[in-house]
């Protein structure tokens, strides 16, 4: 019963060291235990210590569910009609701010990595196809991703796919994917050359619901967490891994999953330290 009452606190949450359960287990059952005894215990309770989960507290997990839906029936009617579908987002590199990482040092052991002061960035407006797994992007270092980005990538996307007459693009909720310049360039395109975009904003604050946030994620993991000496360095860095996806393609079939994880509801998000609601 003390070792199941012990496990329910855990899992609130409520423990950041193993110091502090031993102080509550010390004035809940009157026991007392040393921190390397704490943590043997908690091992074998099938516990662990690691990094919490963070999501966007406003997302509406009904609305992510109803997306979820239609995304399923617009699988069945791309198979049918020969549409394509793309999973759209821009990336952001900082040169050398986003070199720190996480490794094994020894115990007491400083291991210092320079970083750059952040005046250089790379912009990436990418799309990711789920059906074939093509990806294509448009890279910037002079401007920031705007409107006129989005139809570059448009432009690129049909020189690709000549045959193609619908595109569905899921994409977020930026401003500059509702410019009324981008508006006018998808009316005339559908009226000259009987192309359709399709843009498909997902619920607001849902990263979760777009599938090549876990390509960027994935992407700064290969290329960004280790030291370049110039920006250029990175920017060829950055190319090896988005030029040459095939190269990691057992590993990037289980990522690039379309198995999407919803927000939970606010109602059970615990906040602070108490019980789980």
């Amino acid at each position: 019963m003390q070792l199941d009452h012990l496990k329910r606190e855990v899992a609130t949450g409520r423990f950041k060291t193993a110091a502090a359960v031993c102080d509550w287990v010390e004035k809940t059952f009157g026991r007392r235990f040393s921190t390397s005894g704490m943590r043997k215990l908690l091992h074998r309770l099938g516990c662990s210590f690691h990094q919490v989960s963070g999501f966007l507290f406003k997302a509406d997990p009904d609305k992510q569910q109803a997306f979820l839906q239609e995304y399923e029936q617009d699988k069945q009617t791309a198979q049918a009609e020969g549409w394509r579908r793309y999973f759209l987002d821009g990336v952001h590199p900082w040169y050398g701010l986003e070199v720190l990482f996480c490794c094994w040092l020894l115990v007491g052991q400083r291991f210092e990595v320079g970083v750059g002061g952040g005046r250089k960035r790379l912009n990436i407006l990418g799309a990711y196809c789920p059906d074939d797994h093509e990806y294509v992007d448009r890279r910037y270092t002079d401007q920031n991703l705007n409107a006129q980005s989005l139809i570059e990538l448009f432009t690129l996307l049909m020189a690709r796919h000549p045959q193609t007459k619908h595109f569905r693009i899921y994409l977020d909720n930026a401003r500059y994917h509702h410019a009324i310049v981008l508006k006018e360039w998808i009316a005339a395109v559908r009226q000259e050359r009987g192309v359709v975009f399709d843009l498909k904003h997902l619920p607001a604050y849902s990263p979760n619901l777009n599938l090549i946030e876990r390509l960027w994620k994935f992407l700064r993991k290969e290329a960004l967490q280790k030291w370049h000496a110039t920006f250029e360095d990175m920017q060829q860095a950055v190319a090896e891994v988005l030029d040459h996806l095939e190269r990691y393609e057992e590993r990037l079939r289980s990522l690039l999953t379309e198995r999407f994880h919803l927000s939970p509801r606010v109602a059970v998000v615990l906040v602070g330290v108490g019980r789980v609601a």
